[in-house]
């Protein structure tokens, strides 16, 4: 009785390993089922659906064409810090900062009591040499008059003509300094050496000046210049008869050369070149400009978006092509030059090609796409 138990559980461990055994093959069968059609599927998918993507033609470029910028600063044709040609105090200013002058227009005046009194000093110093010529001049013609009578000798006659010459030539010489009193009082006053409008203003009422001290500053109205640093070799590409463009902020101005400064400085070696602006809104002086210019040089290459770049490794740079099949190809490029919205790079995508411009996130290399909203570059 116990034998045939036991046979009955070893068949039942058997029938119990067999059906699992089948179970587990049935369930690999099943899964492996499942995985091929779901790759069936997804692959039937792929052929179906393409992914739209944008793209922008680029044509390869035998040159490219760049803007190099210039800056610059306005200036006056004429600016100049006045000042008397002679000591003194400062009876009176007549302009502020920021006044408009004309020519011939006082500026400020010094104190001339001293002068006024040197004047009278040698004035009646002059009148007195006169009273002496007159008498001299008398004595001299009655010295002459004895002389040829025979009543004088020459000797006197001889000291009474030089004495009038010497009295003479001492009422010159007072007369001279007269003179140059007569010009420092003129000069006591500081006139506008041409149209302008009055910058800086250095003294006040009062002040105690020595010969060359600097009262204002004068900046010549009318003519504005923008003075601009760049290299020789710009410079020589130059043309006199051009008119330029010189951006003020927002504002475009026309100007032409107005000279060149024909030396290098030692530091920056570049050359200043004055440009004459054609403007009616005067400029502050100091202000900042800009000369801009356009510069071709030869490298082949592609004009192509700026999001159209895909960072790689190592720090390169790639972009996704689109080929005649509309499949993705990785290419690798590199930046020759770059502006704000797009750069021009070298590259190894034919004569004519597509690049992807947005949305390289979501495709990979060898994947089909349907090219939309195609840009000439």
């Amino acid at each position: 009785m116990a034998a045939q138990s036991k046979t009955v559980l070893e068949i039942t461990r058997q029938t119990i390993s067999t059906v699992v055994a089948l179970v587990a093959i049935a369930v690999v069968i099943l899964l492996v089922t499942v995985g091929l059609y779901q790759r069936a599927a997804i692959s039937k998918q792929t052929e179906t659906f393409t992914l739209p993507v944008n793209t922008s033609k680029v044509t390869l470029q035998l040159e490219y064409m760049v803007n190099d910028f210039y800056a610059g600063r306005v200036e006056t044709l004429q600016a100049n810090d006045l000042s008397f040609e002679q000591p003194g105090k400062i009876l009176a200013m007549f302009v502020d900062e920021g006044t408009a002058v004309n020519k011939g227009d006082a500026i400020a005046q010094q104190d001339t009591l001293i002068l006024e009194a040197n004047r009278s000093q040698t004035m009646a110093s002059l009148e007195r040499i006169a009273a002496q010529v007159q008498l001299a001049q008398l004595t001299e013609a009655r010295r002459k008059k004895l002389f040829e009578q025979g009543h004088s000798n020459e000797q006197q006659y001889d000291e009474a003509r030089l004495n009038t010459q010497t009295l003479q030539a001492q009422y010159k010489e007072i007369e001279a300094a007269l003179k140059t009193i007569d010009v420092n009082i003129e000069k006591s006053t500081l006139y506008a050496p041409f149209d302008g409008i009055v910058g800086q203003r250095f003294v006040d009422v009062g002040g105690v000046l020595n010969a060359g001290t600097p009262v204002v500053n004068l900046m010549e109205t009318g003519v504005q210049l923008a003075r601009i640093s760049m290299p020789a070799m710009r410079v020589a590409l130059l043309n006199a008869e051009q008119n330029y463009e010189i951006a003020y902020g927002d504002k475009k101005i026309s100007a032409k050369i107005y000279s060149v400064r024909p030396d290098v400085n030692s530091q920056t070696r570049t050359q200043d070149v004055l440009f004459k602006l054609d403007t009616e809104t005067p400029i502050a002086i100091g202000e900042l400009v800009e000369l801009q210019f356009a510069n071709s040089r030869k490298e082949n290459g592609y004009w192509m978006p700026t999001e159209a770049l895909v960072e790689g490794t190592k720090g390169l740079w790639t972009v996704f092509a689109v080929g005649d099949d509309n499949v993705v190809v990785r290419r690798s490029v590199e930046i020759i030059h770059a502006e704000t919205s797009r750069v021009f790079v070298r590259a190894n995508l034919g004569a004519n090609n597509q690049v992807v411009t947005n949305g390289t996130h979501r495709i990979v290399p060898g994947q089909k796409v349907a090219p939309t909203n195609e840009r000439s570059k």
